[in-house]
C-alpha cells in the first residue's frame, strides 16, 4: 500500500450515470501520436483526475472532450467520444454549441479585459439573455464560487484588479453562468498559492452537486483529496482508471506503482 495520506475516501453513493465515454480515440499532431486507442467512461456529477508526467496525453484528452484540438493546425482525431449518448466527433455537430455544454477552465486566470460584471454577463448577452436575467446569473455565479460579497461593491472595475485566486473563481464563475453539464480544468490551481488553491479546491467538492467535473493536475495530493475517480496516463496510454482510494492505495498497473511511488516522473 501506498503511503498517501490525503487519499479521499470514495462516497458509497457515486453517480453510475454515464456522462463522456469515448471509444479508442486517437490523437495526431503531426507524425506524433499523443493519445493512443482510449477507452475511458466518466460519470455523472463526480470528479476525475487525469494524473501523469508531462506530455503523457492528459491535456490532450481533456481538449478532445470539447473539441479544442479542433482549432490545431496538423492534428488529427480518429475514434468516438460520447457525451450523453451523442458522438460529438460526428459533422452535424457544432463545436461552437458542444463548448456551451462542456466549459472548459484553463491553468493561467484568463479574465476578459472587462469588468467582473462583464465576464460574465458578455456570453450571456450574445445568448440572448435579458439584462433582468444576466444581473440575477451574475450575482448567482459570483456567489457560487463564493466571490460576490468580495466584489458586490466593485462589480464594474476591470477584472485584471483581481488577485490570481479571484480571478480563477471569476473564470469558473463565467463558466458555470453557462449552466454547462461539464466542466474541464486544466490544471486550474498551478499558478495559485496554497490558500487560493484551497478555496478552489473545497468549490469543486461543491460544484460537483451539479456539473461533471474533470481535472488534469500534476499535484498527486491534490488529486488524492478530492477526485473520486482517477485516470493515470503515460506515454499517450491510459494505464489504468479507478477509484482514487483504490489507485492510490491499491494500484493494479507496476507503471502506475511506480509514478505514485515516485520512480519515475
Amino acid at each position: 500500500m501506498l503511503d498517501f495520506p490525503y487519499v479521499k475516501k470514495r462516497d458509497a453513493d457515486l453517480s453510475t450515470n454515464v456522462t463522456v465515454k469515448t471509444n479508442k480515440l486517437n490523437v495526431y499532431y503531426g507524425s506524433s501520436h499523443a493519445l493512443k486507442d482510449i477507452n475511458i467512461t466518466l460519470y455523472d456529477k463526480t470528479i476525475t483526475a487525469f494524473i501523469g508526467p508531462s506530455g503523457c496525453g492528459k491535456s490532450t484528452l481533456l481538449r478532445s472532450i470539447n473539441r479544442m484540438n479542433d482549432t490545431i493546425p496538423g492534428a488529427k482525431i480518429t475514434g468516438d467520444i460520447f457525451i450523453d449518448g451523442v458522438n460529438i466527433q460526428t459533422e452535424s455537430i457544432q463545436a461552437t454549441a458542444l463548448r456551451k455544454h462542456v466549459g472548459m477552465v484553463f491553468q493561467k486566470p484568463n479574465p476578459f479585459f472587462k469588468s467582473i460584471f462583464e465576464n460574465i454577463a458578455f456570453a450571456l448577452r450574445i445568448h440572448g439573455v435579458s439584462k433582468k436575467d444576466i444581473e440575477a446569473v451574475v450575482e448567482e455565479s459570483l456567489k457560487r464560487v463564493g466571490l460576490w460579497d468580495e466584489v458586490k461593491d466593485r462589480l464594474q472595475d476591470s477584472a485584471l484588479q483581481l488577485s490570481g485566486g479571484q480571478q480563477q473563481r471569476l473564470c469558473i464563475a463565467r463558466t458555470i453562468a453557462m449552466n454547462p453539464s461539464i466542466i474541464l480544468l486544466d490544471e486550474p490551481t498551478s499558478a495559485l498559492d496554497p490558500i487560493s488553491t484551497e478555496k478552489i479546491e473545497q468549490l469543486l467538492q461543491e460544484l460537483k452537486r451539479d456539473f461533471t467535473i474533470v481535472i488534469v493536475t500534476h499535484n498527486m495530493h491534490q488529486a488524492a483529496r478530492i477526485s473520486d475517480y482517477t485516470a493515470y496516463f503515460h506515454l499517450g496510454n491510459m494505464v489504468e482508471i479507478g477509484h482514487t482510494e483504490q489507485i492510490f492505495t491499491a494500484p493494479q498497473q507496476s507503471r502506475t506503482h511506480d509514478y505514485l511511488s515516485g520512480k519515475f516522473g
